[in-house]
């Protein structure tokens, strides 16, 4: 086929004296100096964007001018080719998490400390793709002003490192240390304590079990794995209850399973006992909706505690509750497990006290609050231990709080935007908090120090949840979906895509995590295997966006919340 028109070549005349006969062709000649006769030559495109011909007697590579469309057509590709470079080196750079420093770094490479609008994410942005620009065009050869500044800075030893042969960061040679309380300080030693202990005894059973596998012992376990399947597929909705005038947020079951509590955007949280579904007493104190509700680890279990339950809302503060002293009201409430009758809709118009909240039902106030946070709440979570909760929040800050001295502790600032998905590490030594822009760091609380960030997610980190090995690590998105990260690797080694709409909550199997739940506001809940991430069974019934889930310890029931103003709960079919 004929060349485009800007490959093509102008022929000229071959004298007669080099055939012995005139005849009009390409000057090509071979090695020793033959020449090529015009269908011994195909003209070609080779793959360094030059032009090459190739004779029936062997190849050679003949270079030609390109035309002044060809030369722009490659200077583009070249320009594409540096600005994908650049944005695979940004992901590796690290830049300052203060804002001050941020503009202070723009100031001395000649940028606009600011533009109008631009806030304190998107000026950190913006630093990085200028350090991964300057980063390739050093390793271009290229010399401008920028590159010369910032190689002053670095010569002056100034922490913004980068290394331009890499295009990795540098550790930075000034540690930014913060002195903390002696408070915190006897935290870190006893979290230590605790948690040590729990990580031996963990990796030596996990030896032992390794050590003395045999075929025999393997069968059982598969047998064993094959029944609790057989169990969870067999899930189905048995009660559906609702729980307020608003969406339910989110659920948390007991200890000892007898109880689930549930949070509402009416501000009102709910305790009620499973599986009759008997509302047991109102807890009435948050001036906004509320975000999470979580159960103490030993509520239920260990009732000399004097928290049993702790809530978050969007009102800035931490709520806790005892429930020691509750007592069943021993009035049955209607079970519907079908939509909200005529009747039932009259009643939510007139309030929570439709939904069965009679004089008898206690309303509870909070033994305690903890306030702190420059904005909303998003999540909580208990220490392993019992001793300490932790909380994110949109001010892009995570916070561990002292039950014991009802004082906060620490608060851990390094995101870049608000923090909202939250989970402690079954040995209680680390802590992985997500953010709203779809990274994730994990904390050593013993240390302080961040001893990873997991980059992956597209979207904001809605939901995290360790599983009870230690090291295997779940995260649901608003990018619809679900990663499975191995601390071990500090990578992500599964991408499920699991719905399709965003993933509101995530949750393990409590018992050995051979098991994985979503909820989504698809309006779906499903099971996964953790063994090879396939998908077992959906779960749907709720009308609306399911906002939350939860398994109960003795592995029985699978609690759910949703827009639909209902919770509903899933338990093995027994029918024949």
């Amino acid at each position: 086929p004929p060349l485009p028109a800007h490959l093509q070549i102008r022929i000229r005349t071959l004298p007669a004296a080099l055939s012995g006969e005139p005849r009009v062709g390409p000057a090509f000649t071979n090695k020793n100096g033959e020449g090529l006769a015009m269908s011994d030559v195909r003209i070609q495109l080779g793959g360094s964007g030059l032009l090459q011909a190739t004779g029936s007697t062997g190849s050679n590579n003949v270079t030609m001018e390109l035309s002044g469309m060809s030369a722009e057509s490659k200077s583009r590709q070249e320009e594409i080719k540096r600005q994908l470079e650049a944005k695979r080196r940004a992901r590796t750079i690290a830049v300052p998490t203060n804002d001050m420093d941020v503009r202070r770094r723009l100031r001395q490479l000649g940028e606009p400390i600011t533009y109008f609008g631009e806030g304190p994410a998107n000026r950190r942005e913006r630093l990085r793709t200028l350090l991964a620009q300057l980063a390739v065009e050093q390793a271009a050869g290229v010399t401008n002003e920028k590159i010369e500044k910032l190689n002053e800075i670095l010569a002056e030893g100034d922490d913004l490192a980068f290394d331009f042969a890499s295009g990795r960061a540098r550790v930075a040679k000034k540690a930014y240390d913060t002195d903390g309380t002696a408070a915190l300080l006897n935290a870190r030693v006893e979290i230590l304590q605790f948690s040590v202990p729990r990580a031996r005894t963990r990796l030596l059973a996990a030896k032992r079990k390794r050590a003395g596998m045999t075929k025999e012992i393997m069968a059982e376990l598969d047998k064993e794995y094959a029944d609790k399947a057989l169990v969870l597929k067999s899930f189905t909705n048995e009660i559906s209850q609702i729980g307020g005038t608003r969406p339910i947020s989110s659920c948390a079951f007991s200890a000892d399973s007898a109880r689930l509590a549930t949070s509402s955007w009416s501000g009102i949280c709910k305790v009620w006992s499973v599986p009759d579904s008997r509302l047991l007493c109102a807890l009435k104190g948050h001036e906004d909706r509320v975000s999470d509700i979580a159960y103490h680890p030993h509520a239920g279990v260990t009732m000399g505690q004097n928290i049993s339950l702790a809530s978050a809302g969007v009102d800035g503060t931490i709520r806790f509750w005892s429930l020691g002293d509750l007592e069943d009201p021993g009035r049955d409430m209607k079970i519907d497990s079908k939509p909200p009758t005529k009747k039932a809709k009259t009643e939510l118009g007139r309030g929570e006290e439709g939904l069965g909240e009679e004089s008898n039902v206690p309303n509870k106030k909070a033994t305690s609050i903890l306030k702190g946070h420059e904005d909303r709440l998003s999540r909580i979570a208990f220490h392993p231990s019992g001793q300490y909760i932790a909380s994110s929040s949109y001010d892009a800050t995570w916070r561990l709080w002292d039950l014991t001295l009802q004082q906060e502790l620490l608060c851990q600032t390094g995101h870049a935007v608000g923090v909202y998905g939250l989970a402690f590490q079954p040995d209680g030594s680390l802590v992985t908090t997500g953010d709203i822009g779809g990274v994730c760091h994990t904390w050593d609380i013993r240390t302080g120090k961040s001893i990873c960030t997991l980059d992956g997610h597209v979207d904001n980190i809605l939901s995290i949840d360790y599983s009870p090995n230690g090291h295997i690590l779940a995260t649901g998105s608003c990018d619809n979906s679900l990663r499975i990260w191995d601390m071990r690797k500090r990578r992500s080694i599964y991408t499920i895509l699991a719905h399709s709409k965003l993933i509101s909550n995530v949750r393990f199997h409590p018992e050995n995590g051979d098991f994985l739940f979503s909820a989504s506001y698809d309006t779906t809940i499903k099971i996964w295997s953790a063994k090879d991430f396939q998908l077992m069974k959906t779960l749907k019934s709720h009308e609306g966006r399911v906002m939350s889930v939860d398994i109960s310890p003795d592995f029985k029931m699978l609690a759910s919340t949703a827009f639909d103003r209902t919770w509903k709960l899933w338990m093995a079919d027994e029918s024949p």
